[in-house]
């Protein structure tokens, strides 16, 4: 049952993470790359493999979850949007353009990967 919800929440990011980056307009090339890859490509696979209990994908995706909890906002960041389901937090003054989002969402996430291996 752990393994379905833990797929189920990570096909429907998938999903969302491919809305917006079909939806952005990005300002480089690099940035749609990077975007596809951190918000489709990571958690497809790590609906794929949570799906078939892979443990390599299931800590693939435990890792993305993990470094995507903490973020810095500013103007130059090479990914200008935020994560497709976030419940995030800010931290420090933004007003500057300094600032970080603590994503309660990717923590919580991270911890129900660590618990479906």
């Amino acid at each position: 049952m752990k393994f379905k919800v833990a797929s189920s929440i990570l096909a429907l990011f998938t999903l969302i993470g491919l809305g917006v980056t079909i939806y952005s307009d990005f300002e480089s090339y690099l940035s749609a790359v990077v975007s596809i890859l951190l918000y489709v490509l990571v958690p497809a696979y790590g609906t794929y493999g949570t799906w078939v209990k892979s443990r390599i994908a299931i800590l693939i995706t435990l890792v993305f979850f993990i470094s995507q909890s903490v973020r810095s906002v500013g103007t130059d960041s090479l990914i200008p949007h935020i994560a497709p389901i976030t419940i995030s937090f800010p931290v420090g003054d933004f007003s500057s353009g300094q600032g970080y989002l603590i994503d309660f969402f990717c923590y919580f996430y991270g911890n129900i990967s660590s618990l479906a291996t």
